[in-house]
């Protein structure tokens, strides 16, 4: 929102990869009297994954919402999250009911 406020045009955004429909909506929506809100829920479903290394933390995502565990797999240096980190990520989600839709 700030970047669009002040003249901008995007940005690039690693959530975009688990959240591009909400972000989109919200770039094609941003003068609309419902844009703040908008934003919050971006920025809230951001920081849950801001607890975590970022692309671990959207892959463990994509493997729950899609139910295909071979999205889990990084390469290295990256490293998977531990089994306490997804479940700890994915408790997250779901408490924001945070979907990925068209894999669930």
């Amino acid at each position: 929102m700030r970047t669009l406020r002040a003249g901008g045009v995007g940005c690039i955004s690693a959530t975009a990869n688990v959240n591009p429909k909400a972000i989109a909506e919200l770039a094609a929506h941003w003068r609309e009297s419902d844009a703040d809100q908008r934003q919050a829920a971006l920025d809230q479903v951001r920081s849950i994954f801001a607890q975590y290394q970022m692309i671990a933390g959207m892959k463990t995502a994509v493997a729950h919402y899609s139910n295909d565990p071979e999205w889990l797999r990084v390469r290295p240096p990256l490293m998977q999250l531990s089994t306490e980190q997804q479940a700890k990520l994915l408790s997250e989600l779901k408490k924001i009911n945070f979907s990925m839709p068209g894999l669930n």
